[in-house]
């Protein structure tokens, strides 16, 4: 029970710090921000500790995170647990801290007056030329699956192909298009920063791309770049609406948590398998190897409501990086001083000219750890900065990170000025860090650099693309700053 103790005192601590810097900037993202690092960071430990001390029934609920203790190690309450909450704990009321350091004095101050036009066709075609462009990569590891009877999801997952880097970002970028300017598009009408030119086709357009989008990103099995667009949209509609206007949502919402619902649930099967109807599995054994939790079995067969919705909603994504920093205790693992960094200064440098790179932090961890790498499990952030220094290292690390959030929201509250891209990035700065935050807080400080790119550099990029377009057009003269 201790060690529940300890997860209520940081969860008040977190919510407390949390709700002062709300109070002062009144910015919502920061709250979702807040919750999304608390999901993947501690939600998981009140379901693990409950778990623990039932003697591990939770399967009865619906937990499944059990086969990660056969890919890691036996996760048990003992002082390594209680060290990994006093870690994470560490990381976030240090990000707490550079957040509150760098909004303390910041002043709201009323939006620009002049609104930003968007040509929405902008984002229509970057959209279908980019899922094109990504299409026409992948290809030949589409018919290779399908040819051979395989899911193309694990195909594509497991097989090197050049240009795979940029077969990523053409399918983000094809997200960003459709979801981002439908937000702006929908949240035109009586809009804070960024407004339209008056054309009723487009509205019919963006959900018809948006469903084939979604049919080609379900062949792939890929969900996280809609995700990271729906969360990027939903923030920019509410940041650009000047009205309540939550009924403008739904179509966009349902739209996409749809298909990422049903996306996770068939992307491991064949084309054939769910075509006929005749999905392949393959049996498990009984039990578990792994002693303290050997009497769990592998597939539970549902046999309650409980158990079903458990079983339907709950998400190993709770466990898979929670336990990255109890296992550097658990397996006296050593800081390997600077190890993301030098990753980083390599990464500059173009794999064509050289193949080989340092190791990452979860590499380091990996192996001192003598885990496989790849197999469900991932490194929480704190985890990663702990790998680069100890412990003085995973306080730095959240307060950078938490600077660099509050910069953002200072820009936020104040937007800038100057040039059309510095304007633009402080509207949407926040927005694309808090979308970001679920590939931050499951990695290392390696993500600095696709944060860049990725986070801010494509969302941002195509707005700007549209806003330069729109200036470019007669309607421009003509459009004024209304919808």
């Amino acid at each position: 029970m201790s060690d529940y103790l300890l997860l209520f005192a940081i969860t008040v601590l977190l919510c407390a710090g949390s709700l002062i810097i709300y109070r002062r900037t009144r910015q919502g993202a920061f709250l979702l921000g807040m919750c999304i690092l608390y999901f993947w960071t501690f939600l998981g430990a009140w379901f693990f500790i409950g778990d623990a001390l039932s003697g591990y029934k939770g399967y009865k609920i619906g937990l499944a995170y059990y086969y990660l203790m056969e890919k890691m190690f036996p996760f048990e309450l003992d002082h390594c647990y209680t060290i990994t909450l006093l870690g994470y704990g560490l990381f976030l009321v240090a990000l707490l801290l550079g957040v509150f350091a760098m909004v303390r004095n910041a002043k709201k101050t009323p939006g620009p007056t002049t609104l930003v036009l968007l040509d929405h066709r902008v984002f229509l075609v970057v959209a279908m030329l980019s899922a094109f462009a990504g299409f026409l990569i992948v290809r030949p590891l589409m018919m290779q699956a399908i040819s051979q009877g395989q899911s193309i999801y694990l195909v594509t997952r497991t097989t090197f192909f050049v240009a795979s880097t940029i077969h990523a970002l053409c399918n983000e970028l094809a997200a960003f298009s459709l979801l981002v300017g439908w937000a702006l598009y929908l949240s035109a009408k009586g809009a804070k920063y960024f407004t339209k030119v008056e054309r009723p086709w487009i509205g019919y357009a963006y959900p018809a791309l948006l469903i084939a989008l979604e049919l080609y990103l379900m062949l792939l099995g890929n969900k996280h770049e809609l995700f990271m667009a729906l969360v990027l949209g939903i923030l920019l509609f509410f940041v650009n609406s000047g009205r309540s206007a939550l009924g403008r949502l739904a179509l966009y919402v349902g739209l996409v948590a749809v298909p990422l619902f049903i996306t996770g649930k068939v992307r491991e099967f064949s084309l054939q398998e769910l075509n006929t109807g005749q999905l392949a599995f393959t049996p498990p054994s009984e039990r578990f190897t792994v002693p303290i939790i050997a009497e769990v079995p592998r597939k539970p067969e549902a046999t309650g409501p409980v158990m079903r919705m458990g079983q339907l909603f709950f998400s190993n994504e709770l466990f898979a990086a929670h336990f990255s920093l109890y296992g550097i205790c658990r397996q006296h693992v050593q800081p390997v001083p600077g190890v993301s960094f030098r990753y980083l200064a390599s990464a500059v440098i173009p794999r064509l000219v050289e193949k080989d790179r340092p190791p990452t932090a979860y590499d380091a961890y990996a192996k001192q750890a003598g885990l496989t790498e790849g197999q469900g499990y991932t490194i929480h952030q704190a985890a990663a900065w702990y790998m680069n220094g100890g412990w003085p290292m995973v306080a730095f690390g959240g307060l950078l990170f938490g600077s660099i959030w509050g910069l953002l929201m200072r820009w936020n509250g104040q937007p800038l000025g100057g040039s059309l891209v510095m304007r633009i990035l402080s509207i949407m700065g926040t927005s694309c860090w808090v979308a970001y935050l679920p590939m931050l807080v499951r990695d290392g400080p390696e993500t600095l650099k696709a944060l860049m790119v990725e986070g801010f550099g494509l969302p941002v990029g195509v707005v700007l693309l549209a806003a330069i377009f729109a200036k470019l057009l007669p309607e421009w003269k003509n459009a004024g700053h209304g919808a």
